[in-house]
């Protein structure tokens, strides 16, 4: 009864929450109506996306157009990687029986080849390549292999002999080529992180959580992240801010499971929920984190962001969503062409809970423009990239702050400049 009134309150939470996020994804035309469960970009053009009956399709326009490659297989694709347009591999497993396959490309997914893996009781849930020579393979029963020549030979590695060390993995990260980390673990059972230091030559597993981990997103040694849940209690999320010595273990209760996770811009994370049909959003790097219904409450299972302009998400019937950008630029024309920088006051001022910020460049480069309140904490990175010279307009939602006074401040390497609004509900 408990449990049931928990879930209960967390569907409530869900549902009456803050549903600005929907107006950034848009529903893109789908070639297929099975799950995708994985997706993958090599740059704003080219991507990837894979499921069941081993459907995969590929993008070479940013998402706007799918195809379905030809695949040699025809079940259930656990993950797909790759390390640039050209080369990438997946990893298939027919229910169990027959072990894993692997299949690779090395022509943009034009053509696929499929190979068993040599040990028909070994099973992988995930693959991962640091280049094209040296990669990994994990999965059932903490198995993690290694491979030097490209995947034509594979070696197993070590694990250490814990009572979690033999947990189903289902990710596997590197943070560079001595250090990685993968993630897993058993419902109602133990959430585990598995660790190496010598190029995954020897492996270490902990326990942190009372449910498994789905994902992993390993930004700098700094920060390093693991998403999940179970269908009980919610989503969780562990953290560490020292190059995985410690992790910080931190349940969220939202209704659902992180599935994936990926950052937008350097503050900015988006985490899928699966089933729930709704996202967890966090604009401080993760220390606090909110909750908004999905774009037509699609249970989504894999985020991937290219930059912070272009980002995609995909999940169960086939459906995949694409990020929309705040940021718009203004075509000027012979009598407006930025000669100089220039910040506008935002309009409307005061506003509720949306306003636009216009401002101008003369010149290409790095560009950020930020929020702070009136103690001057900064409260959200609206963008931090590189531009084109020329006139650009942001819209920005501040539904999820309080009433008050903000600062907007507009940062380039040649100007700096600072403007207030105000925020009324």
């Amino acid at each position: 009864m408990l449990k049931f009134i928990l879930n209960l309150n967390l569907l409530i939470i869900l549902l009456s929450g803050l549903s600005f996020a929907q107006v950034n994804w848009v529903r893109q035309n789908s070639p297929v109506t099975s799950a995708l469960f994985n997706c993958v970009f090599t740059d704003s053009l080219n991507g990837w996306a894979a499921g069941e009956e081993g459907v995969i399709i590929h993008t070479s326009d940013g998402g706007t157009n799918w195809i379905i490659q030809s695949n040699p297989v025809n079940y259930y694709i656990n993950d797909i990687f790759f390390i640039n347009k050209n080369t990438g591999w997946c990893v298939s497993n027919e229910f169990l029986l027959n072990g894993t396959t692997l299949i690779k490309t090395t022509n943009g997914g034009n053509n696929w080849v499929a190979e068993s893996f040599p040990d028909s009781t070994v099973f992988f849930r995930t693959i991962y390549f640091l280049d094209s020579l040296n990669g990994y393979l994990a999965g059932f029963f903490g198995k993690i292999y290694k491979t030097t020549d490209g995947g034509d030979n594979w070696f197993p590695t070590v694990t250490d002999t814990s009572n979690f060390s033999q947990y189903p993995i289902n990710k596997i990260e590197f943070l560079n080529a001595q250090t990685g980390f993968a993630c897993g673990g058993i419902i109602d059972i133990a959430g585990v992180i598995w660790s190496t230091f010598d190029s995954g030559l020897t492996w270490t597993a902990r326990d942190y959580a009372a449910e498994p981990f789905y994902d992993m997103l390993l930004t700098n040694e700094d920060r390093l992240f693991a998403v999940g849940g179970d269908f009980e209690y919610g989503t969780q999320f562990i953290l560490s801010t020292n190059s995985g010595v410690n992790w910080n273990y931190t349940s969220l209760a939202y209704f659902g499971q992180g599935q994936s996770i990926d950052f937008r811009t350097k503050s900015e994370i988006w985490m899928p929920l699966g089933f729930s049909g709704a996202w967890a959003f966090s604009n401080d790097t993760g220390y606090t984190w909110s909750t908004f219904p999905a774009t037509d409450n699609a249970s989504l299972n894999s985020i991937t962001f290219a930059d912070s302009l272009h980002g995609w998400a995909v999940g169960n019937f086939g459906v995949i969503l694409k990020y929309v950008h705040n940021l718009v630029s203004v075509t000027p024309d012979e009598n407006s062409i930025a000669n100089e920088f220039y910040l506008s006051q935002n309009f409307p001022n005061p506003f509720n809970p949306s306003t636009v910020i216009k401002f101008s460049i003369p010149k290409s480069g790095k560009a950020e423009l930020k929020v702070f309140d009136s103690r001057g904490s900064e409260v959200r990175e609206l963008l931090n990239e590189y531009l084109s010279a020329g006139s650009y307009e942001y819209t920005f939602d501040a539904v999820s702050l309080p009433s008050g006074v903000y600062f907007y401040t507009l940062i380039t390497p040649e100007f700096n400049a600072t403007k207030k609004m105000i925020l009324i509900r």
